[in-house]
């Protein structure tokens, strides 16, 4: 009956996705992107989408997803020059993946099954969790032939990410999503040169 479509859940509180199975005597909440987990959830399913779409059309692309502005995410290539183009063209390829309605999948593997998939696929995406010595597991989200790491639950299918926009800024370019209060469209985009510059800098310190 709810209004927004839903994107997760809550299960005795904690946050989960819509494919867990409920235990009997267990508190189910259902979360919309209005809600902070449910938009975290939304943003992270749109990262998964443009990182696919990058890796089918620029595989060479090094893809880096820096931080948050104004409703928006700053990201860039580090080794190849951000065009007009190459925004459009992977807005374009976004838009089919979402409109493909995807399943997203977690898979999760030992340290051993990890070590061989990862010597079997020659990739460092989620190879670092191999380092973790607090996990006996790796966990990848797979969508179609594309696989990552990401940190939290995920969107179940590539269809909940509708309302975005990539537009060229500064040295890379930013992917806009809707605001909590207006799930329903974009908000105006908010240019704060003094946070991008600190930002910036702590970014700069952390590549050093």
């Amino acid at each position: 009956n709810s209004k927004e479509e839903i994107i997760a859940c809550k299960c005795n509180n904690k946050v989960r996705s819509l494919n867990y199975e409920p235990e009997e005597g267990e508190k189910v909440e259902f979360l919309d992107i209005s809600t902070a987990d449910g938009m975290r959830i939304y943003v992270r399913g749109l990262l998964l989408i443009m990182s696919k779409a990058f890796n089918k059309l620029y595989p060479d692309a090094l893809l880096t997803v820096n931080y948050q502005l104004s409703n928006a995410t700053f990201c860039q290539i580090d080794n190849m020059k951000t065009t007009e183009e190459m925004i459009k063209n992977v807005s374009d390829e976004m838009k089919k993946i979402i409109d493909a309605n995807y399943d997203i999948n977690k898979v999760v593997m030992t340290k051993e099954e990890a070590k061989k998939f990862y010597d079997k696929e020659q990739t460092i995406r989620g190879k670092l969790q191999l380092d973790n010595k607090d996990k006996d597991t790796v966990s990848l989200y797979f969508c179609e032939d594309y696989y990552n790491y990401f940190y939290g639950v995920m969107p179940i299918s590539t269809k909940y990410m509708k309302i975005f926009k990539l537009e060229k800024y500064k040295h890379g370019f930013i992917i806009r999503y809707p605001n909590r209060r207006d799930i329903t469209k974009l908000q105006p985009f908010v240019d704060n040169p003094k946070l991008l510059s600190a930002l910036q800098d702590y970014e700069n310190i952390h590549r050093l």
